[in-house]
């Protein structure tokens, strides 16, 4: 597996362990998930796929 895809996988990794927590710590809340929740991690989804993106270009043009 080359370099990039390792890089890309670990960031991925910990933005999915981010969303999993967030949508953990979301749910336990009192009113339990609401829209705005369900916006904050569609929010997150997209900022993990920029910094994959990000990762992934650096890495890329630094080897």
């Amino acid at each position: 597996m080359s370099l990039i895809m390792k890089s890309v996988l670990i960031t991925a990794g910990i933005g999915l362990l981010l969303i999993i927590y967030e949508w953990n710590m979301m749910r336990k809340k009192k009113g339990g998930v609401v829209a705005s929740d369900k916006r904050n991690l569609r929010d997150l989804v997209f900022l993990t796929a920029g910094a994959c993106a990000l990762v992934a270009f650096v890495v890329a043009n630094l080897t």
